[in-house]
């Protein structure tokens, strides 16, 4: 950041002009240090402490040395405890250095300099903040900067007048004034702004995702966690909404695919299983917990295609290279379901692929799966208690409505369930509110109708139960961050999920994600592939046969169908409503580029039809640029006439009578040169069109005597009579030129 450790002279006191500066850039620094709170360690707090008081220190040349070697002793230490390409050293260091640059920051440019930094560092601390939040701080942060650069110019401006000092209750009436002129130009940015918004090709994700994904250090941007939904043994209903804590931008995984990127709604990333539920949580065995991958090795299978003979049936297989982020447990995060393991790994009996020890350093490994599958064989005896096995009290209405469904055949009870969360007001969220109790499931079921995946996972696996159908809890991720024009996908924090697996007796055990039963939109705008297919090899697996000939729908709002119960057709999915917040989430803060894409795809469809070719998914690009490009186009031009309209009106009404019959000359064939005085072109027009001779001159006089004489009365009135008359001969004059068309 610049810092000046000058050790020749002690710092010069700040005048009364940068008082104020200096407050501006205070509250703008710990605006900014807030913003890093939850990522924060508690140990860096008292070093950013002592940075700020560092100020009031007396001007002394070993104070500068001080703080030099204060800061390097913290780096070494954040280093040394956490990793020295750890984000957590690299965020302490950053900060740091901008308290200390605030600390011995005196001149305009020093405080102006340190604005800059600290609205980097504050962008960066917006990722670990909810939307509104972050929304919050967008809105704060800069109005601060604005006035750190505001009271900075004017300090600036009053640097050498020392004799006339400005107080500080001066400069702060000076920086309101300035700021409201600021807003001012600011709101005229605002339509250009949004078009932009909407519209300008975005990427997916943040700029550094693109390094990661072509070999960054993961060690950069990812910290090692063992809490939250997918990697935790234990899993409190609703507990992945409480993560406000950890950064849900942080990725988890980077995964390379061979010849062909799937659509991301098809991407199951498989994590924990559960089975044990005490009416609290969801508990994994011991060996999970304490780690003993070998221990579940010897009931699992060591090869993929072992695996693969116990499905009953499999279609397109894909290849893929993970990069994963250490989490100190044994996952090996894969697609449903393995076909080929990597070496160092193994499939366990709950299909998970798993490693030989736990993942504490970033591991490569390269996998197979098979994206259709369905299971078949039977249920060994053991395991179907445990996927029947229900809490001893706890959720009456649940466990009655579970002993109406069973009376039902086995496929209609998952039928009706499904049908309840279809037709009911149900709405998927991601903060909602939850009270935790042995009763928890029956209050969301019945009362508040509203959560997240797990939570309507875990309740369908409860009520599955409850009908008498064996089911299980899986956890993980679903989806990924497409890289545009790339074969990879990056899986963050805030892909992870939750679905359910109910046993069928005819074909095995069945996935059933409650999320596309309620609000299928939310995975409506990632069905289609991030790249185009490389060449086709010999071993290049075909496309989903629901989707044939390469071409990708947009699908706004993917349609899902259940099987009738008897027989009858198919239920179409209704989608739920999901309010004003669901709204701003979606189109607002979670606007992506994929997401973009889907709202130009259908008008590229519609005409690639007409073409013959798949346009909307094609060339999606295209059509946002064009959008981009037309509407900003569209608002210039807006801007451009009003601001035009406004010059003219402020012209005097003398001035606007003269411009308005220059331009009726001017299409009659007279055009005013340059150069000509209003009596050379009145002559001029009068010796071509002698009929106007008269009211030429008249007008000339007019204006002359209103711009050059000595100010009239009735000056202002003359050139608008002689101005309204020339007209009305001008337009009676039939024998006029025309302009050539």
């Amino acid at each position: 950041m610049g810092m000046r450790f000058a050790l020749s002279s002690p710092l010069p006191p700040v005048p009364a002009a940068g008082r104020a500066c200096a407050g501006w850039s205070f509250a703008l620094l710990v605006l900014t240090l807030a913003s890093h709170a939850p990522a924060l360690p508690l140990a860096a707090w008292p070093a950013l402490l002592f940075a700020l008081c560092s100020r009031g220190l007396p001007p002394r040349a070993w104070v500068p040395a001080l703080r030099l070697v204060f800061l390097g002793g913290v780096v070494v230490a954040a280093g040394l405890a956490f990793g020295w390409t750890d984000s957590r050293t690299i965020r302490i260091a950053l900060l740091l250095v901008l308290a200390l640059k605030w600390a011995e920051a005196r001149g305009a440019r020093e405080f102006a300099l340190l604005a800059g930094g600290s609205l980097l560092a504050g962008a960066i601390g917006l990722l670990y903040w909810s939307e509104w939040t972050g929304l919050a701080l967008i809105l704060i942060l800069p109005l601060l900067a604005l006035g750190v650069l505001e009271t900075a110019a004017e300090a600036e401006m009053r640097g050498g007048q020392a004799q006339t000092p400005l107080s500080v209750r001066a400069a702060w009436r000076r920086v309101g004034a300035r700021l409201g002129g600021n807003l001012g130009r600011l709101a005229l940015a605002l339509p250009l702004t949004v078009v932009l918004f909407f519209f300008f090709p975005r990427i997916p994700g943040p700029l550094w995702d693109i390094g990661l994904t072509f070999g960054l250090p993961l060690s950069v941007s990812l910290e090692k966690s063992n809490q939250g939904l997918g990697v935790s043994t234990r899993l409190k209903p609703g507990q992945s909404q409480a993560q406000s804590g950890i950064s849900e931008s942080a990725p988890v995984l980077i995964a390379e695919f061979e010849n062909w990127v799937p659509p991301t709604s098809l991407l199951y990333w498989r994590g924990p299983v559960y089975y044990e539920f005490d009416g609290r949580e969801w508990r994994l065995g011991p060996e999970y917990e304490a780690g003993q991958g070998r221990t579940l090795m010897r009931r699992g299978w060591t090869k993929g295609g072992a695996f693969s003979a116990t499905l009953k049936r499999k279609s397109n297989e894909i290849t893929y290279s993970v990069r994963l982020t250490p989490h100190d447990r044994l996952w090996l995060y894969g697609l449903d379901l393995p076909a080929a393991l990597d070496a160092e790994s193994f499939i366990s009996t709950d299909w998970q692929v798993l490693a030989h020890r736990p993942v504490e350093a970033e591991t490569h490994y390269r996998l197979k799966s098979w994206l259709e599958w369905e299971a078949g064989g039977t249920l060994d005896e053991a395991l179907r208690l445990r996927a029947l096995a229900l809490p001893e009290t706890g959720n009456p209405r649940l466990r009655s409505l579970g002993a109406e469904l069973a009376a039902q055949p086995p496929e209609a009870r998952v039928v009706s369930a499904l049908r309840m969360l279809q037709k009911n007001g149900y709405k998927v969220r991601d903060r909602f509110a939850f009270r935790e109790g042995p009763d928890a499931f029956d209050e969301f079921w019945f009362d508040t109708r509203e959560g997240n995946a797990d939570l309507y996972a875990g309740a369908f696996v409860y009520l599955m139960r409850a009908a008498g159908l064996p089911a299980r809890l899986v956890t993980g991720y679903r989806g990924g961050k497409l890289m545009a024009l790339t074969d990879y996908v990056i899986v963050k924090k805030s892909h992870a999920h939750a679905w359910t697996e109910v046993w069928d007796e005819a074909r095995g055990w069945r996935r059933i994600d409650p999320v596309d039963m309620i609000a299928p939109e939310r995975f409506a705008n990632v069905g289609k592939p991030a790249a185009a297919p490389k060449p086709a090899a010999s071993t290049a697996p075909k496309p989903p046969p629901q989707q044939p000939a390469r071409r990708q729908t947009p699908n706004p709002a993917p349609r899902q169908t259940l099987p009738a119960p008897t027989g009858g057709a198919p239920v179409a999915v209704r989608t739920v409503g999901s309010g004003l917040d669901d709204f701003f989430a979606r189109w607002i803060f979670r606007l992506d580029g994929e997401t973009q894409q889907s709202l130009l795809a259908m008008l590229g469809d519609r005409l690639g039809e007409k073409l013959g070719g798949a346009l909307g998914s094609k060339f999606a690009w295209v059509w946002l640029l064009t959008g981009a490009a037309l509407s900003s186009a569209l608002v210039l031009g807006i801007g451009q006439l009003i601001a035009w309209r406004r010059e003219a009106r402020s012209l005097p009404p003398p001035q606007r009578h003269w411009n308005r019959l220059g331009r009726l000359l001017a299409r009659r064939g007279f055009p005013q040169a340059a150069w000509e005085c209003p009596a050379n072109f009145a002559r001029r027009v009068a010796a071509a069109r002698p009929l106007w001779a008269e009211a030429l001159r008249a007008l000339a006089d007019a204006y002359t005597g209103w711009r050059y004489a000595p100010a009239r009365a009735d000056a202002p009135r003359r050139v608008e009579t002689c101005a309204r008359k020339l007209h009305n001969l001008i337009l009676a004059d039939t024998a006029a030129p025309r302009p050539k068309p």
